[in-house]
C-alpha cells in the first residue's frame, strides 16, 4: 500500500507533512444557475489546486435543482494539459426523468479524458421539472505539473429555465502520490 506522503522511520512530523497527506474540499455557498447557454463553462466554486505534479484522486457530490427535464445538465473538467484523466459520473440517466424523482440510474465512465475547451467529450445527468436531483463524480487524474481542478458544466440542450447547480455540492481532492 502506497501512502502519501511516504513515512520513512525516524523521520520528523511536521505539520506541513500532516497536512500534505489530507484532502483539499471546497462546496458551494449559493445556488449556480445556468441559463441558454450549451456552452461548458467553470463552476464559480467547485475548483481546487493541484499544487504540484502527481496523481490524485477526486470526488465530487453534485446537487441539481429542479429545471427544464429537456435541458439536462453536462459536465466535463478542466486539469492541466497532457494530463491522463479517468473519471465517472453516477446519476440519473438523461431523459429519464420529466418531473419525478426516480428514473433510470446510469453509471458513465470517460478514460483519457480531455480537459474541456482541448476537444473534450461530455457526461450527461437528467434534470427533473418536480424536484432537485444528484449525480457522482469521480475519478483519477495523473498531472505533470501544477494547476487546478475544475468541474465545468452547462446545459445539454438550451432552455429559458435555468438548470442549477445547489448550495452544498462539493469537490474533494486527494493527492495519492
Amino acid at each position: 500500500m502506497t501512502t502519501f506522503p511516504p513515512w520513512a522511520a525516524g523521520q520528523r512530523i511536521t505539520g506541513a507533512a500532516l497536512r500534505a497527506g489530507l484532502p483539499d474540499w471546497t462546496s458551494k455557498p449559493i445556488d449556480e444557475p445556468r441559463t441558454s447557454t450549451t456552452t461548458l463553462q467553470a463552476d464559480l466554486h467547485l475548483t481546487l489546486p493541484l499544487p504540484a505534479a502527481g496523481v490524485y484522486t477526486f470526488d465530487a457530490q453534485l446537487f441539481i435543482g429542479a429545471g427544464d427535464s429537456a435541458a439536462d445538465l453536462k459536465l466535463a473538467l478542466n486539469f492541466p494539459a497532457a494530463s491522463t484523466c479517468h473519471f465517472g459520473v453516477l446519476g440519473a440517466h438523461p431523459g429519464s426523468l420529466t418531473s419525478g424523482t426516480s428514473g433510470s440510474g446510469e453509471y458513465f465512465a470517460m478514460r483519457n479524458a480531455q480537459p474541456s475547451g482541448a476537444g473534450s467529450t461530455y457526461l450527461s445527468v437528467a434534470v427533473s421539472s418536480g424536484a432537485p436531483t444528484w449525480a457522482h463524480v469521480e475519478g483519477i487524474l495523473t498531472t505533470p505539473a501544477a494547476g487546478a481542478l475544475t468541474l465545468v458544466w452547462a446545459q445539454v440542450t438550451s432552455s429559458a429555465t435555468a438548470t442549477k447547480l445547489l448550495a452544498g455540492s462539493h469537490l474533494e481532492l486527494r493527492r495519492r502520490a
